[in-house]
């Protein structure tokens, strides 16, 4: 199921770090949808999907296959943080949780399997647009790699 809510352009802007001119320019080029709320305030529509259906959507377009060719590498937690575009706190939570495989561990050190690593992201990230909360997107990425196999060779 789709559910609709709606931002003033200043929220919108603080929520996706970007000014409200140039979300004004994106709505004059058609590009997001305006409407005026019973205030005449200029909102935008924030559409997400329901958990269920973000881990049914994500299972059709994210393949754990995609990542074959990092499969067995090793990458360090932060290193894969900045690479993959999620905060290392989360990386680290997967790998004790068993999402991502950890390679490698030492005196602060952890390393993980990259594919792993990168598919969890992939996943994580996608699930959170189509959710709009990280939290949710935790619980995407839980039912996801729960009904897939992940990318690695664990032994």
């Amino acid at each position: 199921m789709t559910l609709e809510s709606y931002l003033t352009l200043s929220e919108a802007a603080r929520k996706y770090g970007i000014s409200t001119d140039a979300l004004t320019r994106l709505v004059k080029a058609g590009i997001i949808r305006a409407v005026h709320n019973e205030e005449g305030t200029a909102v935008i529509t924030v559409q997400t999907v329901d958990n269920a259906t973000a881990a049914r959507m994500i299972l059709d377009e994210i393949k754990p296959e995609q990542y074959r060719h990092l499969a067995g590498k090793k990458v360090r937690v932060a290193k894969a943080g900045e690479l993959y575009g999620v905060e290392y706190p989360n990386l680290i939570r997967w790998a004790e949780r068993g999402y991502v495989c950890v390679r490698d561990r030492g005196f602060q050190r952890l390393e993980l399997d990259a594919a792993d690593a990168k598919y969890a992201a992939d996943v994580f990230k996608r699930a959170k647009e189509l959710t709009g909360s990280s939290i949710k997107a935790g619980w995407v990425l839980k039912q996801v790699l729960t009904e897939t196999s992940k990318p690695s060779d664990h032994e």
